[in-house]
């Protein structure tokens, strides 16, 4: 038999790797859950959403790194407010973007050309300069093919 010093220690040798063990456990299912909600793209984007809600969860997808969804809530953005040419040029560029560093470069360059365009038949301050400059930035990084030079 044991002492009850003996018992002790075994019972807190227990206790201990019991606590280690739901820990883990507990910290496993986080892992999972993180994992799997990172990586699921909505299947709706609510249509009460505003345009500057569609684009803050879009950018905000970008930043964790889900591109598929920043992109879908940009296609939203495209669908939902494209009518207005601010957030027509803002959803095309960020798509064009994405394209871009996915070095997906043929389905960035016709967005990017289309956005430069806008900007070449618009009137000087029409539009926000900021995606011109953008989008000049990134066309500069579509390496120019065989065929073209």
């Amino acid at each position: 038999m044991f002492t009850k010093s003996e018992k002790n220690g075994r019972l807190t040798h227990m206790k201990h790797t019991f606590t280690k063990n739901i820990i883990r456990s507990l910290a496993m299912v986080a892992l999972v859950c993180t994992a799997v909600s990172c990586t699921s793209v909505p299947s709706e984007i609510p249509e009460e959403l505003t345009a500057r809600e569609i684009v803050q969860y879009a950018q905000t997808a970008y930043d964790d790194g889900n591109t598929k969804i920043a992109e879908k809530y940009y296609r939203a953005l495209l669908e939902r407010y494209g009518s207005d040419m601010n957030y027509y040029i803002e959803a095309k560029f960020e798509i064009a973007h994405l394209y871009i560093k996915k070095k997906q470069y043929d389905q960035a360059e016709p967005l990017l050309r289309e956005i430069l365009d806008i900007y070449a038949n618009s009137m000087p301050g029409q539009y926000p300069s900021s995606f011109k400059k953008l989008a000049e930035l990134d066309y500069a990084k579509i390496p120019v093919r065989e065929e073209s030079k």
